[in-house]
């Protein structure tokens, strides 16, 4: 590419610019071009210079996509892990003063699930149970039915269960789910327990059978709501009746709120109804009711658990106030935990629970409900991840507790007096001891020492002291062991004469093993009361000797 510049002589002299930078050069090129040109009359004077220029354009500059990789870091940086505990530590929760329900089968059920386990006893007892799960991750379906019989040595000392439950489980909405449980539920008892050589009872006046039919429904958020809120209300309608023409009807109605300020404090506010009619044959109609509106502050740091709770409460239109306090202090982390309460709550009174404590009673004349407050002190907590303790000492009080008294005629019965006021001493003690999924073993005792009452002589048959033990083994990977102990104190008897005795204490040990011989099939037997121990929970009925069980459980989970 060329460029032509012109320089034109001003009149005055050179242009300034020329004159800065090239002045020499210029008077040079003009005298050499005025020596052998020459000009034109009346033409300007112009100077060509001609000079080669070619464009370059500046390189662009590139985005690099391949970055070099980072210098290694070989240093060891220091990290400080901070590993919760394992083990669950259970609350120790209040037990309930009530007399010890009668064990059928003191051992618990082996844990499984789309199952079939069925056997045979030397009692002539047959025993079935089975578990299906259905559903998805949306819904699930699962049935439990069971099926057990047997007949003892003595005339009479029969007794049969069948229950079978439904349970559903379905989310509504991503943060709410519906969970309902149906279910059916038949007890078969025989009062044996009176003198044959005075008295001739025919099989049908022996005979006590308590059926149930039951359904609840609720439902739960899954996570807190946008206002910090927590709710899971839930509506159980049970419906009881006996062989006799006696029935009853059981509504309960409980509304839980609780609102989180924090993940450190919540308030709390429910609403409680429990509504019982109880129809006797030939007799008038009897009500039952509580209502109750809890508030309660929740406070939960890693130092400090802490609540201050009240529940206003009617009793058949009778107001209560029931305090509810209870705090508990880690020392330690969750190694050593001081814990102190004032508690207080209601256990319903109807036919239906009394006849889970003692089946031989007499149909109920009359329904309370019992009012129980408990103040203690303890420490609770877990050593080496594997070690759990929880113990507490206290005082207990209680208000219209049931106390079943034995017929002194028959014996075959057992009529139900109420205590307007019973004041105890209390000690609870728990602990465990478990490693993973291969040996566990776990006991608890719960004495009461009674030592004031207002309306009746004595505490009669509630059990002053009693010890659990339960204990589970995986020996080798397809053969495991269990075992449970169950021992008691006797409770007290009216004597024919009216005065008062104990019953002798009980001993039950039991045993089981369960081994794998396919993979969907198990062998099983239990062995109940091995030592031949003969004691009687209720004055006149004596329990089971030695008997045993055998079978298998047939899985379909794969």
């Amino acid at each position: 590419m060329t460029h032509k510049i012109n320089l034109v002589k001003h009149p005055f002299g050179w242009n300034r610019a020329w004159q800065q930078g090239s002045g020499l050069l210029l008077v040079f090129l003009i005298i050499m071009g005025t020596g052998s040109v020459a000009q034109e009359p009346g033409k300007k004077q112009t100077i060509d210079i001609t000079s080669s220029f070619k464009p370059v354009l500046r390189n662009a500059a590139k985005i690099q996509f391949n970055a070099s990789p980072p210098k290694p870091d070989t240093g060891r940086p220091s990290l400080t892990y901070q590993v919760p505990v394992q083990n669950l530590v259970p609350g120790l929760a209040p037990v309930n003063l009530s007399p010890l329900a009668l064990k059928i089968d003191s051992t618990e059920p082996w844990p499984n699930s789309n199952y079939i386990k069925a056997g045979f006893g030397n009692l002539s007892t047959p025993y079935a149970e089975a578990g299906l799960s259905l559903g998805n991750q949306k819904a699930k379906f699962v049935v439990l039915a069971s099926h057990i019989s047997s007949n003892g040595g003595i005339e009479y000392q029969d007794y049969a269960r069948t229950a079978v439950d439904g349970y559903l489980f379905m989310p509504l909405s991503e943060n709410l789910e519906f969970n309902g449980k149906v279910g059916f539920r038949q007890d078969k008892y025989f009062q044996y327990g009176f003198d044959r050589s005075k008295y001739n009872f025919s099989k049908s006046d022996l005979l006590r059978r308590y059926n149930t039919l039951s359904a609840r429904a609720g439902v739960r958020n899954l996570t807190l709501t946008e206002f910090g809120l927590s709710y899971q209300p839930q509506l159980q309608v049970d419906f009881f009746a006996d062989n006799l023409s006696n029935n009853e009807s059981n509504i309960v109605l409980n509304v839980p709120i609780e609102k989180y300020l924090g993940k450190s404090l919540s308030i709390g506010l429910g609403f409680n109804a429990d509504l019982t009619r109880f129809d006797p044959s030939g007799a008038r109609a009897l009500n039952n009711s509580i209502y109750q509106v809890p508030v309660a502050v929740k406070f939960r740091t890693p130092n400090l658990r802490f609540q201050a709770a009240a529940s206003p409460s009617w009793d058949n239109g009778k107001f209560h106030l029931l305090p509810n306090f209870w705090a508990e202090f880690p020392i330690a982390r969750e190694k050593w935990v001081i814990q102190a309460g004032w508690i207080s709550y209601y256990e319903k009174g109807n036919y239906q629970r009394f006849s889970r404590i003692n089946p031989y009673l007499s149909v109920p004349t009359d329904l309370k409900n019992t009012r129980m407050i408990e103040r203690y002190v303890g420490f609770k907590g877990v050593l080496f991840q594997i070690f759990t303790y929880n113990a507490k000492i206290g005082s207990a009080q209680f208000n219209s507790v049931p106390l079943f008294v034995n017929d002194t005629a028959s014996g075959k019965s057992f009529p139900i007096v109420f205590e307007d006021k019973l004041d105890a001493m209390q000690i609870q003690a728990e602990m465990g001891f478990t490693k993973g999924e291969k040996f566990s073993l776990q006991a608890g005792f719960n004495w009461y020492s009674f030592n004031k009452q207002r309306t009746e002589d004595r505490a009669w048959g509630l059990v002053p002291l009693e010890l659990k033990a339960h204990f589970r083994w995986m020996i080798l990977k397809d053969l495991w062991l269990k075992s449970d102990l169950f021992m008691w104190e006797g409770p007290l008897y009216k004597t024919s004469s009216g005065g008062s005795d104990r019953l002798p204490g009980a001993f039950d040990l039991n045993a089981g093993l369960e081994f794998r011989v396919m993979k969907n099939l198990v062998l099983w037997t239990q062995f109940n009361n091995i030592t031949n121990s003969k004691y009687q929970r209720w004055h006149q009925y004596d329990a089971y000797g030695f008997n045993m069980l055998g079978g298998v459980t047939l899985t379909f989970d794969h």
